[in-house]
């Protein structure tokens, strides 16, 4: 099977990253799925934004979880990119739900758990992802472990994924014992060594953040099950390229 292509907070290359029109983006350059980050409002609603703070991606400043939903839409999250993008707003998960519920795009949502409790932030996500039909293509990852149990015990069906830093000491046993079914591993940690020995153990590795074409290249020669770029494109023409020998 090809290694699938994840668009990183969509086409983040070309458009602000997070954005519908990023996601947009990358359903025109015909990515398998999108990446993004989830996390809570002040008044607890699940949108898509990374940084903790307003401040990298939009014009507003302080904590996300200082401000209610609507409080957020009075930002920009496209301004900083490129004045084209003044009008891009943070999306709700809700939002991101219902477009791709009737495409077959993929999902990989990050919980961004990791750094800040977010209390409920699993349930919340669960609830949204069977509303929409998503539960099946959809794979939750985080930095925080104990919150993929928590999505295990919420529905035991939806899959998860070990997303982690550095190079782990055999990552797959730390993946079984919280109930991942894949490995999300850092570009410089990915070799053909770990990719062969947790394919012998039953765990796909999806390679993050792969840009750059020689990289996308030794990736997909090594038999990589996916990749999250920022350039979706590239990265399919370089495994169509590849796929024709």
């Amino acid at each position: 099977m090809a290694p699938l292509i994840y668009a990183h907070r969509g086409a983040s290359a070309h458009c602000p990253e997070n954005t519908m029109e990023a996601f947009r983006l990358a359903r025109k350059q015909r990515a398998d799925g999108i990446e993004l980050d989830v996390q809570l409002t002040r008044d607890g609603e699940p949108v898509v934004i990374h940084d903790h703070t307003l401040n990298r991606t939009t014009d507003g400043s302080g904590p996300v979880s200082e401000y209610t939903c609507r409080e957020l839409q009075r930002f920009s999250a496209g301004a900083w990119f490129h004045p084209l993008f003044q009008q891009a707003r943070i999306p709700t998960l809700e939002e991101v739900c219902a477009y791709l519920a009737p495409t077959s795009m993929r999902l990989i949502v990050e919980l961004k758990n990791f750094f800040l409790p977010q209390a409920d932030l699993e349930e919340k996500v669960v609830e949204l992802l069977r509303a929409y039909g998503l539960s099946e293509r959809t794979i939750i990852s985080s930095f925080n472990f104990d919150s993929l149990l928590r999505i295990k015990e919420l529905d035991d069906r939806l899959a998860t994924a070990l997303l982690y830093v550095g190079n782990l000491q055999d990552p797959w046993e730390i993946a079984s014992r919280y109930q991942a079914q894949e490995l999300h591993a850092p570009r410089e940690a990915v070799t053909s060594s770990l990719i062969k020995k947790a394919h012998r153990r039953g765990f796909p590795v999806v390679a993050w953040t792969v840009n750059a074409a020689p990289h996308l290249r030794e990736v997909f020669a090594m038999k990589v099950d996916g990749v999250i770029t920022n350039y979706p494109l590239r990265a399919r023409k370089i495994r169509e390229k590849k796929r024709k020998g």
